[in-house]
């Protein structure tokens, strides 16, 4: 059976909700049904709800209204973006993404900046340098200007390494990602999901809505920072495989989702 690694809370519920519903609002109405769904109190949401607006996720017309912030959606454009072309791997002709990441930098600041980068699939390869395989189909350009999107710090140097010692490419090939774990994860992920579609008419409206949430919400988040390694890393289809049997998934979860909405009365 497939071990949890991310559990709904608070926060999650609220931005998915919020984006499965996009781009109509949230209002404080509705706590009362995504109370009773995942079981977080009422008062839990709320204190969710100001702290999403606090962070600039979301925002409040004062009416009890929420929608999401552009920064949300930003950040949503790139949790979805497994459904792009853009981040299919190019064949790799061994070179190497490589950041740099300055001393002295606060705290905070840094916090940010190593987040982006495992978004992105750098591993630390040597000290403060970050590296990744250069097989992305995005421009270093573009690559940098997410990186920024995302917290990337502004002294950050990112370049493409051409050449790297035998020795240290072999290490960074073979050490960097784990990339069996990887796979198992993704294959038990990927038997969770066809066991759950299968069983998903069967279930209650409440258990159908919990299960959709949790279960696609957990195989989104492997999608969205799958590190995306050539062959020479990682042979193998995991990644088409998850992402092929999400979309079916997705597509029965959405319509589920919608249905009760719009049953309760949510706008959809």
């Amino acid at each position: 059976m497939y071990k949890f690694k991310y559990e709904p809370n608070p926060k999650n519920v609220i931005l998915d909700l919020m984006g499965i519903n996009q781009p109509n609002p949230l209002e404080t109405t509705h706590l009362v049904m995504i109370s009773d769904i995942f079981g977080i109190s009422i008062n839990n949401l709320r204190v969710a709800l100001t702290r999403l607006a606090a962070k600039g996720m979301i925002t409040n017309d004062g009416r009890g209204i929420y929608r999401l912030s552009p920064k949300a959606v930003a950040k949503r454009d790139f949790i979805n973006r497994w459904r792009s072309a853009q981040v299919i791997n190019n064949p790799w002709d061994n070179s190497w993404i490589a950041c740099h990441l300055p001393k002295g930098t606060d705290r905070t600041i840094r916090k940010k900046s190593l987040l982006a980068l495992e978004w992105y699939g750098f591993k630390p390869g040597l000290d403060l340098v970050w590296v990744r395989p250069n097989n992305l189909t995005l421009s270093l350009t573009d690559l940098v200007n997410y990186l920024r999107e995302l917290g990337l710090e502004s002294e950050a140097r990112t370049f493409v390494l051409a050449q790297a010692e035998d020795t240290l490419q072999t290490h960074w090939v073979n050490n960097l990602w784990a990339t069996k774990k990887l796979d198992q994860d993704y294959d038990e992920l990927i038997q969770a999901l066809q066991n759950s579609i299968q069983t998903l008419q069967q279930s209650t409206p409440q258990q159908s809505l919990f299960e959709t949430c949790s279960l696609g919400g957990e195989a989104i988040h492997h999608l969205a920072i799958d590190p995306l390694l050539p062959q020479e890393i990682r042979p193998g289809d995991m990644h088409t495989r998850l992402k092929q049997t999400m979309l079916t998934y997705d597509k029965v979860g959405r319509e589920i989702w919608l249905e009760q909405l719009s049953a309760l009365g949510v706008q959809s």
